[in-house]
């Protein structure tokens, strides 16, 4: 029981015990004064005990006290009253202050110590004890230690109901705190890929530079040429002009692959971050050669990638590379992606150690990019290919739907 309410009860029970001594005051001075001394050590022992948390004080005390109205009832001329009296109120405290075991023993070597003295020294019936006193006894016993026990019950429940309360208000703010690093996550995943397109595309404008300003270059300085030739060689002139065609034709068919790879739709922007993706890859030391091969099935009418389908053939590609490059000691990967009217496929595959047969232990990059694919409705495939090497089938709907069909994009999750 909490303090409080023992502490309420204390005072009930002094009021109670000066009661009790105003009406049993013994006749002779002496047995009232010390009837006075054993009513005010019992109210002092019962509201000590009461304070304080201590079960072996409390068990000292309690002893001690039955020990003093042992003695009062010795010496003041066994005066059966008073004690038996008394030794309800410390068969109650008992049964509320002590441990179950502790107050049982201390409860029954009471009832038993004082039946003894009545019986050998007061002369009392052992039938009358057994079958008037001791009946009393127990159930005071029992109905206070009920009383604790379901006291304990209730407020061990209301803990558990405040743990758990502080347990889903922390759960709460987690989730919160996650929510806000999913968003920041999410945005810092689209920003990768605008940077990875504006570097593709800074990459484009120099060979655009180098290669088609060269070309266009040597055309200027063979059609400045031409006036000269047709004057003295008609067949050099000839000669010119079809080089001069060649090569606008070859720069005009150059520009058109350019504009194609830097059209504005998803699906281009997917493509070319991972080609930059590649591109940083191979910088890396120890990383493997990786070759991108991309088909589409009628380029112009394919739909377009959503961001959520480019991002998340960016992450799993990015970890497929690192988990090749840390784990699977390939020299090569080889990746596929094909595009069709209502799904986009990739396969991704390198010539690792890993063997068939060999155990596949799918860490947190792996199970990673399974997570991806399911978030976005599409489905993920990993084995061991023959004679060595990993493989990764992945499918996507280009219409993405969150895990359990719902519509909803759960993003990328750090891994």
């Amino acid at each position: 029981m909490t303090a409080w309410p023992l502490r309420r009860g204390w005072m009930m029970t002094s009021i109670v015990l000066i009661y009790l001594f105003a009406r049993l005051l013994p006749d002779s001075a002496e047995s009232r004064w010390a009837s006075g001394i054993l009513f005010v050590l019992y109210i002092a022992g019962l509201g000590i005990a009461s304070y304080i948390s201590s079960n072996r004080t409390r068990l000292l005390i309690l002893i001690g006290i039955y020990i003093a109205s042992v003695l009062y009832w010795w010496v003041f001329g066994q005066d059966t009253v008073v004690l038996m009296v008394l030794l309800g109120f410390l068969i109650s405290y008992t049964a509320l202050l002590l441990t179950e075991s502790v107050s049982a023993w201390l409860a029954g070597s009471v009832i038993f110590v004082t039946f003894l003295l009545r019986v050998v020294y007061g002369g009392a019936d052992v039938a009358e004890l057994l079958q008037q006193e001791l009946f009393t006894y127990v159930g005071l016993y029992a109905l206070l230690r009920m009383i604790r026990v379901n006291r304990i019950k209730r407020l061990e429940q209301q803990r558990h109901t405040e743990e758990l309360a502080a347990i889903h208000t922390e759960l709460a703010e987690t989730y919160a705190r996650l929510q806000e690093a999913h968003r920041e996550l999410e945005q810092a995943t689209v920003q990768s890929l605008r940077y990875a397109v504006l570097e593709e595309r800074g990459r484009i404008a120099r060979d655009l530079h180098d290669s088609i300003g060269h070309r266009l270059t040597s055309v200027i300085v063979q059609l400045q040429a031409l006036p000269y030739v047709l004057k003295n060689d008609s067949e050099e002139s000839e000669r010119i002009v079809r080089t001069v065609l060649e090569v606008a034709r070859s720069c005009m068919q150059e520009v058109r692959s350019v504009v194609h790879a830097m059209g504005t739709d998803e699906s281009g922007a997917g493509l070319i971050s991972l080609r930059s993706l590649i591109q940083q890859t191979a910088k890396m030391p120890g990383a493997p050669t990786v070759t991108l091969n991309v088909i589409d099935e009628g380029s112009s009418t394919s739909p377009e990638w959503t961001p959520e389908i480019a991002a998340t053939l960016y992450r799993c590609v990015q970890e497929a590379l690192t988990n090749t490059i840390r784990h699977a000691e390939a020299e090569s990967v080889e990746i596929t992606i094909e595009s069709r009217p209502s799904e986009v496929s990739l396969r991704y595959a390198d010539d690792g150690k890993l063997q068939p047969g060999e155990p596949l232990r799918e860490g947190f990059g792996l199970g990673g990019i399974r997570k991806r694919c399911r978030n976005v409705g599409g489905s993920c495939e990993i084995f061991a290919q023959a004679p060595q090497g990993i493989v990764i089938e992945i499918g996507l709907p280009l219409e993405a739907k969150g895990h359990g069909g719902d519509g909803r994009y759960d993003g990328y999750d750090a891994t």
